[in-house]
């Protein structure tokens, strides 16, 4: 991936993808998910408040035309945890509970397509964007961050889960300021890309509780 630069004061686009190593035959399952993404860098390139979370009707989205949150037009929340604004934490399920099927074949698909803000920043400052954790085995009791899951909203329980890595962290660098044209606003574009049905542990499954 090269590095791409948003100039300071600028806003960017952060496309966060989601790919399976799964044969077509026996594919990842998934109906639920949250996960969490951090920047890190020297000052303060921010994820916005303001996010539209217009790719819940994007058709690469991943659960395209069967989104819980695509009733409500809201799927993250951005939050704080070194600076302002530093944090997003997604998440989003299949309104009929039915679980998507996730290869090789049908991957990379859209997770979220992100704002992100440069007021504070200086031209050559550099950010990282990570999963929080960078991987997993994908079940929400082992991290309530990032998961990625089979959930029986009937008995209220975890049927299986699906291990993760994160792939491609996002970086970030910041260039020296430019003058839009009235009405416009500068753009670049970067991506992260999570990675799930890690190679010999492709899926856990977890028995609940009677």
């Amino acid at each position: 991936m090269n590095n791409p630069t948003i100039p300071r004061g600028g806003m960017g686009t952060l496309d966060v993808l989601l790919t399976s190593n799964a044969s077509p035959s026996s594919p990842d399952l998934l109906n639920n998910f949250t996960f969490t993404l951090q920047i890190t860098g020297p000052n303060e390139l921010q994820f916005s408040p303001s996010q539209s979370f217009g790719y819940l009707t994007n058709s690469q989205y991943i659960f395209a035309g069967d989104s819980t949150n695509a009733a409500t037009g809201s799927a993250g929340t951005v939050s704080t945890t070194v600076y302002k604004n530093d944090t997003f934490v997604g998440n989003d399920s299949t309104a009929s509970g039915n679980p998507v099927s996730l290869s090789s074949a049908n991957t990379p698909v859209l997770l979220a397509a992100l704002t992100l803000d440069a007021t504070i920043t200086n031209p050559g400052d550099s950010y990282t964007i990570s999963l929080i954790p960078p991987s997993g085995d994908g079940s929400m009791n082992s991290s309530l961050q990032t998961f990625f899951d089979v959930y029986n909203s009937d008995t209220g329980g975890e049927t299986s889960a699906v291990p993760f890595t994160n792939m491609l962290p996002g970086t970030v660098t910041i260039s020296a300021a430019t003058v839009p044209e009235p009405g416009s606003m500068a753009l670049a574009l970067t991506v992260i890309l999570i990675s799930v049905g890690v190679v010999g542990v492709r899926r856990l499954r977890r028995s609940e509780p009677v």
